[in-house]
């Protein structure tokens, strides 16, 4: 009798085990990763964080100036979509 109760034991602890470990698995296959990922995680501005104080993951814009830009001499035409 003792034999049967911790072969059931085993089954369920197993199988609770298992079914934990198979969701942990599957939500880090589901994970996409920002494209600003490495910003949100080395140098987190405060503007990132919305109401509550949890880090917006939302859309961004990243603006890059090239050396000796001059903004008085800004034409709409200079903005393209990056790589």
């Amino acid at each position: 009798m003792i034999a049967f109760t911790c072969s059931i034991l085993a089954l369920v602890l197993g199988f609770t085990v298992g079914w934990l470990a198979s969701e942990k698995y599957n939500a880090y296959l589901d994970f996409e990763r920002h494209d600003f990922e490495e910003l949100f995680q080395k140098n987190p501005h405060p503007e990132l964080f919305d109401d509550e104080g949890k880090l917006n993951r939302g859309e961004y814009m990243n603006i890059i100036f090239e050396p000796g830009y001059d903004p008085d001499e800004f034409d709409p035409e200079d903005i393209h979509e990056g790589p």
